[in-house]
């Protein structure tokens, strides 16, 4: 198991809804049990909208304890905006299981290749005490932003020496950030992550593409709410 999660973060219990329940990061006003499977939090999740993510279908496999829905791809997708419950009749909170999904995956070694991109945070949260958005999603944004992004990545050592700052966004927290880290048991984290990471690369389960297989709908029994649309995402 991975180090620092404990019974309070995912509790050991009979059933996956149960874990949810009594997961420390569930409110005890989770509406799981009373989830009629209306379908209003896929219809209002902006991922939905562009994929094939669907929490009702989460939702349901978690009620019928299918344990098949740690391996699935699809709790992933979920980037914590939380329409999902804030649109729920019943107060539910896909989100919300989804985290938990995610932990109990991660304590089996599965998906952990997901926390790769954020590594770096870390890392460089606790040497110069300020975060930073890792290289990889630089190099996403510039894609989907285009030129005018790259040219404010490009002019922002002299944009911040304008506004009389530093070239680059360093604090002196006087080994504080560090301290925290070390005491809340981040390097021991990093240190399990990077080599489950390496396992999985070895034995070839670490993939850059998914397969035709995986990219199909019904992945482990899940039916489709409806046709991914191929519209694209709006940019800012």
């Amino acid at each position: 198991m991975i180090p620092y999660v404990n019974e309070y973060d995912t509790p050991n219990c009979n059933t996956l809804a149960e874990t949810a329940k009594k997961s420390i990061r569930t409110p005890e006003s989770l509406g799981l049990d009373r989830c009629i499977q209306c379908g209003a939090c896929t219809a209002s999740c902006p991922a939905a909208r562009f994929s094939d993510y669907s929490p009702r279908q989460i939702v349901k496999k978690v009620l019928e304890n299918d344990h098949s829905v740690l391996e699935s791809k699809m709790i992933w997708s979920c980037f914590y905006c939380y329409s999902c419950n804030v649109r729920c009749p019943r107060n539910n909170s896909p989100v919300t299981i989804v985290q938990v999904l995610r932990q109990m995956a991660i304590n089996e070694g599965i998906g952990v290749e997901k926390l790769a991109y954020f590594l770096e945070i870390g890392e460089y949260l606790a040497e110069n005490g300020a975060s930073k958005v890792p290289e990889t999603g630089i190099r996403n944004m510039e894609k989907d932003l285009g030129e005018r992004w790259i040219g404010i990545k490009r002019n922002l050592g002299s944009t911040r020496s304008e506004m009389g700052l530093s070239s680059r966004d360093f604090r002196n927290t006087n080994g504080e950030v560090q301290a925290i880290l070390e005491s809340t048991g981040y390097f021991e984290r990093e240190k399990w992550i990077k080599i489950k990471i390496e396992e999985k690369r070895i034995h070839g389960f670490v993939k850059t593409n998914y397969s035709d297989k995986d990219k199909k709908n019904g992945e482990f029994g899940f039916e489709s709410d409806r046709k991914y649309t191929g519209q694209e995402a709006i940019t800012v």
